[in-house]
């Protein structure tokens, strides 16, 4: 896997990026720079709705996908569970297929997806809560498609 080195430039919201809006868009503040495409995430503990790009890791609980360029401490609008948006693909080298299981990607451009894989050595990714949604068509390698927002909440292990 090689990740893309840059985040793509995607349409605003009024223009064409998000294709439905059968689930519900909410503000938060932007903890950090966020570029409209991007997955976000909760921030720190003890920032209520703060949202920042997320990358993959521990701690980190994806919510939607931001609808607005913003910088650090503007509001930003977030499709949530339900909604149809654009994602990126965070290799340039392996493509998604329609319907795979999207995660949060630990690409340091932030906000990115890949195909989640249910192993028992990925097993943890789903119960951490990486999940952010299924694929509704193929994304080529360091590409854009759509995604249906339905993340999974975090689980345990027992």
């Amino acid at each position: 896997m090689t990740d893309i080195s840059a985040f793509p430039t995607m349409p605003y919201t009024h223009d064409s990026e998000m294709m439905s809006s059968n689930g519900p868009i909410l503000t938060f503040t932007a903890s950090g720079t966020i570029k409209v495409g991007q997955v976000v995430c909760f921030a720190a503990t003890g920032a209520s709705m703060t949202v920042l790009a997320s990358i993959k890791g521990a701690g980190t609980v994806p919510v939607g996908v931001a609808l607005d360029n913003v910088t650090d401490g503007e509001k930003v609008a977030v499709a949530i569970l339900g909604c149809i948006a654009e994602v990126a693909n965070a290799d340039d080298t392996a493509t998604i297929d329609t319907g795979d299981w999207l995660e949060c990607n630990d690409n340091a451009v932030g906000g990115t997806v890949n195909t989640a894989t249910f192993t028992a050595a990925s097993d943890a990714d789903a119960r951490n809560g990486q999940i952010i949604g299924m694929a509704l068509e193929d994304i080529g390698a360091g590409g854009t498609g759509y995604m249906l927002i339905c993340p999974v909440p975090q689980g345990t292990t027992s």
